[in-house]
């Protein structure tokens, strides 16, 4: 299958296609507005027309509270503060294996696709769970096999500030919330991006609360009911629990116990490493 072919398979609501591409220069958060219209997590960023960069919502909560951006008052900053460059992009012609080498490769969860300098689409984590799905090998191929396992997790009561740390440090997409030894839920990056967001006012570019960020808890963000799987399910029922839900994550779970996840990156490599979902 090529990216074209991806591209225009008529699989409903498609996060790829609704990816918006903006002028560098817009401001943050006129870009978080776009995003949030869209119902997604990043942006193709671009100059003089051009795709230039990506910025996800990853990239805002890892960003904001630098040395850079503590300085400079929060509703005059650039999108292209929190883009990552240079950009890796794929042609429609390109077989799928491209653009999973590409994300592979970078560690991406998203890969545009660019064609005489212009935006024709993105490929997303969603789509390839979509296919993923689809496929009759991936009934064969075990969660347990391909996910990534848990080696931190977090109480209710740490701060959301250590949680953001452990997402960064460990490259993880979301960390499991245990109490008294029980699962509780997660926090991940789409649940430190809500605080984030609500507490620098970044939907309508307003300086940020007095609450110091130092007092929000991982139970004010807390997911309760994340997609779960065993480990012994397969790479089908997991990549359809990512689709139907949503979510960037699905949680591996024995019994109770919160053993691992599976994102689209974990995908993308599976896929990879068994030669490609049709071509």
């Amino acid at each position: 299958m090529t990216l074209a072919g991806l591209l225009e398979k008529p699989s409903g609501d498609v996060a790829g296609s609704r990816v918006p591409s903006l002028d560098k220069d817009y401001s943050l958060a006129e870009a978080l507005r776009v995003m949030e219209r869209a119902g997604v997590d990043r942006a193709v960023l671009t100059e003089d027309g051009s795709p230039r960069g990506i910025m996800t919502l990853r990239d805002v909560i890892f960003k904001l509270g630098t040395v850079r951006t503590k300085r400079a008052y929060i509703g005059g900053l650039h999108a292209s503060s929190f883009m990552s460059e240079p950009l890796v992009t794929v042609a429609p012609g390109d077989p799928l294996r491209s653009a999973l080498e590409a994300m592979e490769k970078g560690g991406f969860t998203s890969v545009p696709v660019v064609e005489g300098g212009s935006l024709v689409g993105v490929v997303t984590r969603r789509e390839l769970a979509g296919l993923v799905a689809e496929e009759p090998e991936a009934s064969d191929i075990r969660v347990l096999d391909v996910m990534r396992s848990f080696i931190v997790s977090v109480s209710l009561q740490d701060r959301i500030l250590h949680v953001r740390q452990l997402l960064a440090s460990y490259d993880l997409s979301v960390v499991p919330v245990v109490e008294e030894g029980k699962f509780v839920g997660v926090v991940g990056v789409d649940e430190v991006a809500e605080v984030f967001l609500a507490y620098y006012n970044l939907a309508r570019g307003e300086p940020k609360r007095l609450t110091s960020l130092k007092y929000v808890v991982a139970a004010d963000a807390v997911r309760l009911r994340p997609p779960k799987v065993e480990p012994d399910a397969s790479l089908a029922e997991a990549a359809y629990k990512m689709v139907e839900s949503g979510y960037r994550a699905v949680i591996v779970v024995d019994g109770d116990r919160p053993v691992g996840f599976i994102s689209g990156l974990e995908i993308a490599q599976a896929i990879l490493a068994r030669g490609g979902v049709r071509g």
